[in-house]
């Protein structure tokens, strides 16, 4: 235990130092000599606290042995190891517990007990926390007004078809060996939300609860609004007719809630709640079309295996449509189609529900051609059989009904902490493979006239679909595929090949595949990782590469940015987001940067932008993050 606890103090003390520069107040200036008893008084004061944070620490010691040893020492599935979790921040680790995805494991603790299992964790004192208030220091001035013309990436790809092609950059073969950090931005949790860019804004989102505006020529903060809980979704902006600049950006966070502000000001034009699910939650960006925002709906259901008193489950994916002027619901479609209702009962007499599942992971993908909207599902929870998760469905625009799905993966039916050894009251028999669709499907109008669309999936499969009927055109495996390995967050298409990234321990790669039956390409097979942060060490492919110009950008779990040409695979950049230090924009000295996972690379003019930290499943380097912005030269 004695090299192990070091490990665990030592990665303490290490977040505790990254948030230092935001958090630590100023000095104070010099006092005159304190009046008699005031230093005994301040040592009995501190001594207090250090025994109370000892009676609390032990507390935790005993609730974390008794509760959350089994998944995190070590680390099974998708669960981060003690280390990891001893770099963050009280607060993360209270509001997982109360709010957030562990929530099912702290049923029964009351706010004391969750706070005891924090300080345990950290090492710190429950009320110690990243000073977000300080991260919007570098604030624009008056004169920099929100000016939406010019050079975009708006939302999850420049196209609502989702190829994440650059409509608007001049990055290119030629000068992507040039690119240098032009500036950076430092901040808490930026683990999902992938930088938008609207002329001269960059909206970026956080686990913080914080959105920001940004300057994209300087990294200044025109404006910080703060969520109703964590964001991980990637903002998406469009006009508003209520929005005093005539311009709106639009959110959601992790309590269900879409939000959309002015995009010039950040003052808040309505919030609609999605769902009364209390497992449910919002990951993938809005799609904007017309004047209706299209919002996905995701869950953390799969968190219950070990609940006993839990009723698993009643949580299913689904669209949203919203008039974007009100907030409005026009309407709202599950996922699967079937409400759930009880089918059997747990081993302690708990009833149990299905089918559930489904959840909608990532951004739908627009065809106005045939009205309709597709996405791709997640996993099921239970053991009712349905023929909605791990499918790609098709949504009416106007009316959301189900035009078709096509199921890829039959009896799915998964849950966290479901391991042989130690399976948990709720678990499905058996428990499934995990091959959720965690990215969005890809429309691409063909050479003659012909339309096909394009979805990878965690089992390491790529489909090519006839978009009329869903039936299959060609399907090719590109990896093994894992509850974390395969397709995981995305993929890119130019004219001519589709563009996979590979998240797998035994084959992390890069491949491009032709576009019309498949075939393999090219393939860059990642080399052995070597990272520059601390924490797990991947080298999978698990965020969605990017193009623009002809050159492929992929982001890799070991903190790399690599550049490919995109007809013959050809490396001509490869740039170490992890293995340098960054004096940012908003007053941090020598942050660092780290791995990259579930966001990719976004373009506009002479700019690039990508954030480096921790981004998801391949583990955390510290409870902070920094945005860089790159152009050629640094320029």
């Amino acid at each position: 235990m004695g090299s192990f606890w070091k490990a665990t103090m030592l990665a303490g003390a290490v977040a505790a130092l990254a948030g230092a520069a935001f958090s630590q107040p100023p000095a104070p200036s010099p006092a005159a000599t304190p009046p008699a008893g005031a230093t005994t008084n301040a040592l009995n004061g501190r001594r207090v606290q250090a025994e109370a944070m000892a009676k609390q620490t032990a507390h935790g010691e005993e609730l974390f042995m008794g509760r959350c040893k089994g998944c995190h020492m070590p680390p099974v599935e998708h669960a981060p190891s003690r280390a990891e979790l001893a770099a963050q921040f009280p607060d993360v680790i209270i509001d997982a517990l109360k709010t957030g995805k562990m929530q099912a494991m702290a049923a029964g603790l009351s706010d004391d007990d969750i706070a005891s299992i924090a300080v345990f964790i950290t090492g710190q004192p429950p009320d110690a926390k990243f000073d977000v208030a300080a991260e919007a220091q570098d604030k624009c001035p008056a004169s920099d007004k929100f000016n939406p013309a010019g050079p975009s990436w708006n939302g999850w790809s420049p196209d609502k078809q989702n190829t994440r092609v650059a409509a608007s950059t001049t990055i290119n073969a030629a000068n992507t060996p040039k690119l240098a950090v032009k500036w950076a931005f430092a901040y808490q949790g930026g683990r999902y939300g992938q930088p938008t860019v609207v002329g001269n804004r960059v909206f970026v989102t956080s686990s913080s609860g914080q959105v920001y505006a940004l300057d994209k020529a300087t990294g200044c903060v025109a404006w910080a609004y703060k969520a109703r809980g964590s964001v991980r979704v990637t903002v998406s902006v469009g006009k508003n007719p209520k929005a005093p600049s005539g311009w709106a950006a639009y959110f959601g966070d992790m309590n269900r809630n879409e939000v959309a502000v002015d995009a010039a000001t950040g003052k808040e034009l309505w919030v609609v709640n999605i769902d009364s699910g209390g497992r449910g939650i919002l990951t993938g960006a809005p799609a904007l079309w017309g004047n209706v925002l299209y919002v996905p709906l995701s869950s953390f259901e799969e968190g219950v295996a070990g609940l006993a008193a839990y009723e698993c489950c009643k949580q299913r994916g689904a669209v949203a449509a919203i008039d974007v002027a009100t907030g409005k619901m026009l309407w709202k479609t599950y996922a699967i189609p079937t409400a759930p209702a009880p089918f059997r009962k747990n081993s302690v007499g708990t009833q149990m529900y299905g089918p559930a599942g489904a959840a909608i992971w990532s951004s739908p993908t627009i065809d106005p051609k045939r009205g309709v909207l597709y996405v791709a599902t997640g996993d099921s929870y239970t053991n009712v059989e349905e023929k909605y998760s791990d499918a790609v469905e098709a949504m009416d625009l106007k009316t959301g009904k189900i035009k078709w799905a096509h199921q890829m993966t039959e009896l799915d039916h998964f849950l966290v902490g479901c391991p042989p050894q130690r399976p948990g009251v709720n678990c499905p028999t058996p428990n499934g493979p995990d091959f959720d669709f965690g990215s969005s499907p890809i429309l691409k109008h063909m050479k003659g006239g012909k339309d096909m669309l394009f979805a990878g999936q965690k089992s390491g499969q790529v489909y090519a679909l006839n978009p009329d009927d869903g039936s299959m055109i060609w399907q090719t495996r590109i990896g093994r595929g894992s509850a974390l390995g395969g397709v995981e967050w995305g993929m890119s298409a130019d004219n001519d090949n589709l563009y996979v990234g590979i998240a797998d321990r035994s084959l992390p790669s890069i491949s491009a595949l032709r576009l019309t039956d498949g075939s393999l390409v090219w393939r860059h097979r990642s080399s052995d990782p070597k990272c520059s942060f601390t924490g797990r060490c991947g080298n999978g492919y698990s965020g969605p590469s990017s193009i623009a110009n002809g050159v492929v950008f992929g982001v890799n779990q070991d903190g790399h940015i690599r550049a490919f040409v995109g007809k013959t695979g050809e490396q001509i950049w490869d740039y170490d987001t992890a293995g340098r230090h960054y004096d940012t924009v908003n007053g941090v000295k020598n942050q660092r940067g780290g791995n990259l996972d579930a966001t990719g690379m976004t373009f506009a003019g002479g700019m690039a932008f990508v954030m480096a930290g921790f981004n998801g499943a391949s583990g955390s380097s510290g409870p902070d993050n920094v945005l860089l912005a790159f152009s050629v030269n640094g320029k």
